[in-house]
């Protein structure tokens, strides 16, 4: 076709609500526009490196020896009850009734569909294995679409399903499909690395996912100095302190610390380090109710903790509920002198510590030079309920985090 005759619709400035270089670009390229939100009509230019990329992809899938199928965009909700995602999937998947009152939804995966189809199809473990993908529009109720077609609600996937008589066969084609990937992101000619990851609802034993290094991007990967190391930061495991607990230099006592409900403020207070203090996260599960101690200086990785034995699912706990169990208000509490129904479950970095500084239950105060089997029982759980941070050792014992 000649370029006097192909329809181009460029954009002298982005829209305002354009936030990433990527978006703006294609804004202006006229290679996508704004339908409504997270919603975008791909232009015929956009459309050329569209096809262009899905390109790659078959002629790499098929390389694998997966097959092409392609399945309905609108899905019966008897399948997402049947297996039990119609509730837990949660506000992001759309749902609807057709005329004859039946429930449905715009499928956001494909799980429930190409499962039906293999157990009505595939006779005879013979057959097996099958591998089967698409590439189809799916749709998410993002609650916040942004960054373009990057984090759109209406979006196009390429997906793929196999099934095995084995779990070494399931494993061999893990590995089948993990150098398949690999393959397409290089000849894309993209900066990345694939890490592991948690499995999310689709649950199972492993997971990888293949990030394009950025500074655009809104996750964070975890990676080491030394190796090959790499995992989501949600997936990587923080390593319990190598140095055993110090031996109790201090006597407990209780200090006045008014106004001072965060870690950092009563450190600034007492003239100390932020590493050397302990909060108290209070969470319920059903009835249960739980401390999680973590460092003052760590973030609580609710992903890892969420995994714990008895934790699947918890929530925080409501100010009256700290208040009934701790006859205290939060900014204040502690493991210390608590009641035996509530249970503790310390970091790893936190079972280590000694003379650390914690909530004293008390409004205003907060006790100093606390020590593990003197001033109050050892934590019924030591677990990884950390975010990593930089400078972590790295799990496989090679070089640091980055």
């Amino acid at each position: 076709m000649r370029a006097s005759k192909f329809f181009v619709s460029t954009l002298k400035e982005a829209p305002a609500d354009a936030e990433l270089v990527s978006h703006k670009l294609m804004l202006r390229a006229g290679m996508i526009r704004r339908l409504a939100g997270g919603i975008y009509s791909w232009m015929p230019l956009g459309v050329r490196v569209l096809r262009q990329v899905e390109a790659i992809i078959r002629e790499e899938m098929n390389r694998a020896g997966a097959i092409e199928l392609f399945m309905p965009a609108v899905q019966p909700g008897e399948l997402w009850k049947e297996s039990g995602r119609w509730q837990k999937y949660g506000p992001e998947l759309l749902r609807f009734k057709d005329r004859h009152d039946r429930e449905y939804c715009v499928g956001p995966t494909h799980e429930e569909v190409i499962t039906d189809l293999a157990r009505r199809e595939i006779r005879s473990y013979r057959q097996l294995p099958l591998h089967f993908y698409q590439l189809q529009t799916k749709f998410r109720d993002e609650i916040r679409p942004r960054f373009g077609v990057m984090r759109s609600r209406e979006f196009i996937m390429k997906d793929g399903y196999s099934f095995h008589a084995t779990f070494d066969d399931l494993r061999r084609e893990y590995q089948n499909m993990y150098e398949t990937y690999t393959r397409i992101f290089t000849r894309l000619g993209l900066n990345f690395r694939a890490v592991a990851a948690d499995t999310g609802s689709i649950g199972g034993t492993g997971s990888h996912e293949f990030h394009v290094l950025a500074d655009s991007g809104e996750d964070a990967i975890a990676f080491s100095s030394g190796s090959d190391y790499a995992a989501n930061v949600e997936l990587a495991e923080a390593v319990a302190p190598i140095a055993p607990r110090g031996t109790p230099a201090q006597l407990m006592s209780k200090v006045a610390t008014p106004g001072k409900t965060r870690c950092e403020d009563v450190a600034t207070l007492l003239g100390i380090s932020l590493d050397r203090t302990v909060k108290a996260i209070a969470v319920m599960h059903g009835e249960d109710f739980i401390l999680l101690l973590l460092r003052g200086d760590h973030e609580l990785n609710e992903i890892k903790t969420q995994k714990l034995p008895g934790l699947d699912p918890f929530r925080f706990a409501s100010e009256a509920e700290i208040e009934r169990h701790l006859h205290c208000r939060a900014g204040y509490i502690g493991p210390v002198a608590v009641a035996p129904n509530v249970r503790i479950i310390a970091d790893r970095a936190v079972a280590q510590m000694s003379d650390f500084v914690c909530g004293a239950n008390e409004a205003e105060f907060h006790l100093t030079g606390v020590n593990w089997a003197r001033d109050l029982p050892l934590p019924q759980l030591i677990a990884d309920i950390r975010k990593v941070v930089a400078g972590d050792p790295s799990p496989d014992g090679k070089g640091t985090l980055d």
